[in-house]
């Protein structure tokens, strides 16, 4: 049997975080960003096949285009992260890297969120970056440190709660 984190800290740490999408324009140092990716590295996947690499995009014109191409988020934080993948069924797993880098980004206070290329994007970025054709580059991870006083001023949205326990666990049936 695992042993429980002394007073819930970690589940407090993982109920708090937050899909964050407005970003001051300050710089992630290369430390935090080495640190993120390697908490990402440590992801799962299934069989340990490990099919995800990421492009770490600094670039404010290729940030740019990754938000006309559907993943707005990314226009504007100052790093992004591209998941690319070797197939289609790597999905999950893509998914798993994901909510990892986000947590990675978020122990360090760093705010972030994931977004999806659209359209013709996943092809241009793969054009763009010289990503083999056979890979999947879809997900994209935005990450910077939060603008608190952009968010603040957000009308607020009804339904950003969660739902009862009891409207969404089912116990031995649907």
């Amino acid at each position: 049997m695992g042993q429980p984190t002394q007073d819930r800290t970690f589940v407090q740490f993982l109920r708090r975080l937050r899909a964050i999408k407005e970003y001051t324009p300050e710089a992630i140092p290369d430390d935090l960003v080495q640190d993120i990716l390697e908490v990402g590295r440590w992801a799962g996947s299934g069989a340990n096949r490990q099919p995800t690499e990421v492009v770490v995009v600094r670039d404010a014109d290729v940030r740019r285009k990754f938000g006309e191409w559907g993943a707005r988020p990314a226009a504007t934080a100052p790093l992004v992260l591209l998941l690319v993948s070797t197939t289609e069924a790597a999905a999950f797993d893509e998914g798993r890297m994901a909510e990892r880098l986000l947590l990675g980004a978020w122990a360090h206070g760093l705010g972030s969120t994931v977004a999806t290329l659209k359209n013709e994007g996943p092809d241009e970025a793969k054009k763009l970056l010289g990503i083999p054709e056979d890979r999947r580059a879809r997900t994209v991870v935005a990450i910077g440190y939060p603008d608190w006083q952009a968010r603040r001023a957000l009308p607020k949205n009804p339904q950003a709660g969660r739902k009862p326990l009891s409207e969404y666990a089912h116990w031995d049936r649907f």
